[in-house]
């Protein structure tokens, strides 16, 4: 009996032994890391999700023409300047054109990207403004000290694009055409001068401008 009782508890020992072991073998791996503790546990983290880039304010439009320039009312200067025209083309002649309309005078040269990129927008401006009733005398005038330079520059523009422009040399008449303006000889390029059809200065605007600008230039040309 007693033989019996010790035999059986022997044969349940060993089968408990091999229930554990077969256990062991369909138990998951045992984590190697702390990411995968934390999924076979179940446990929280306090790990701080990765950083979210603050979204960045969209710029606020610009705002042509709010403040009145230093030179505010002083009048488009009608000293004699020269010209530049592309090879054949006709000139613009010796003074620029002021009162009746508004005189928008763009300053550029032809080193200038900024320049360059917007005579076109400029033109196609011009176009809409005679079209919506408020036209513009549109004067181009260059700041250029290298001549060859401007005029390779006017050699290289389509038919209807810049073929001719009044010219600022560099020297005295330069000098003394920007001083009458309180602008300096050394300025960013490309400037915007608005002048109402009395010929007064009106606007000065620092840069190019941009195709989402137009409407704000519209009502500038639209007063009297």
């Amino acid at each position: 009996m007693r033989a019996r009782l010790a035999s059986g508890l022997l044969a349940l020992a060993v089968g408990a032994v091999g229930c554990d072991k077969s256990s062991e073998r369909g138990a998951a791996p045992t984590p190697t890391s702390r990411s995968e503790a934390v999924v076979a546990t179940g446990a929280r983290t306090t790990a701080q999700p990765p950083a979210t880039a603050h979204p960045v304010a969209p710029k606020a439009p610009k705002r042509l023409c709010a403040t009145a320039p230093a030179a505010a009312g002083v009048q488009l200067p009608r000293m004699k300047v020269d010209h530049l025209e592309a090879t054949g083309g006709a000139s613009v002649g010796d003074r620029i054109p002021t009162g009746g309309r508004w005189t928008w005078v763009n300053l550029w040269a032809a080193w200038c990207g900024p320049c360059k990129e917007e005579l076109p927008l400029l033109r196609s401006f011009e176009q809409r403004l005679a079209a919506a009733g408020a036209p513009v005398h549109l004067a181009f005038v260059s700041l250029d000290d290298d001549e060859r330079q401007a005029i390779k520059l006017l050699d290289s523009q389509p038919p209807g694009g810049l073929r001719a422009s009044f010219w600022l040399k560099d020297g005295k008449m330069r000098e003394g055409w920007l001083a009458e303006l309180r602008l300096k000889t050394d300025m960013q390029l490309p400037q915007q001068l608005l002048f109402d059809p009395s010929g007064a200065l009106r606007c000065v605007i620092d840069g190019a401008v941009d195709a989402g600008d137009y409407e704000q230039l519209r009502a500038v040309f639209s007063r009297r």
